[in-house]
């Protein structure tokens, strides 16, 4: 078989992902959105299944103004979702973790990302590319054209893409993966 093409054995190696795998799946996810005290505090939810509002900066070491409003952004997410806990005179404000809403939105944002790679496939099979050797910008056949093949950032000389079957296959392997992914995620059970 040739490096070029993917056979099925192939995606077939990839195995199911594990807890462990969602789980850094959604930390990466989790921290390019909301920072990387969220994944301090996701690593917390996962040992613990809560957090309590009130010991949240002994429990964590996040600032509890902090560690609030991430709370509230994994919160709107449907990720966690607030509970009280009576104790004596007192409340205490609970945060537990909604498993199922985790894997939902890792498979979310994985379909999201599918997207965004479908649209770029089509967009450079659709178009011819030319990109500047300086500051690395792609444009278009049509921008290229009215700038007169000159980049209009730093004046380099655009050059058209050579390696555009090597990227269409990158792409393409990407989105393989993904789907594939998310098609495991979704028939597990969590």
């Amino acid at each position: 078989m040739s490096k070029t093409t993917r056979s099925r054995d192939d995606t077939a190696k990839i195995t199911d992902p594990s807890e462990d795998d969602l789980f850094k799946i959604a930390k990466s996810i989790i921290a390019e959105i909301y920072g990387k005290n969220s994944n301090d505090l996701l690593t917390y939810l996962m040992k613990n299944e809560y957090v309590v509002e009130e010991t949240l900066s002994q429990d964590t070491s996040i600032k509890s103004n902090e560690g609030r409003k991430i709370l509230q952004y994994l919160s709107d997410e449907a990720i966690v979702f607030p509970d009280k806990v009576k104790v004596g005179e007192s409340t205490l404000h609970l945060w537990r973790l909604n498993k199922p809403a985790l894997v939902a939105f890792i498979v979310k944002k994985l379909k999201r990302a599918k997207e965004k790679l479908d649209l770029r496939l089509k967009f450079e099979s659709n178009n011819t590319i030319y990109k500047c050797p300086t500051c690395k910008k792609i444009y278009t056949l049509e921008d290229a054209y009215v700038n007169d093949f000159y980049c209009p950032h730093d004046g380099s000389l655009l050059t058209e893409e050579v390696d555009r079957d090597k990227r269409f296959k990158v792409i393409a392997e990407s989105i393989e993966k993904l789907d594939y992914l998310i098609k495991k995620i979704e028939r597990s059970r969590y």
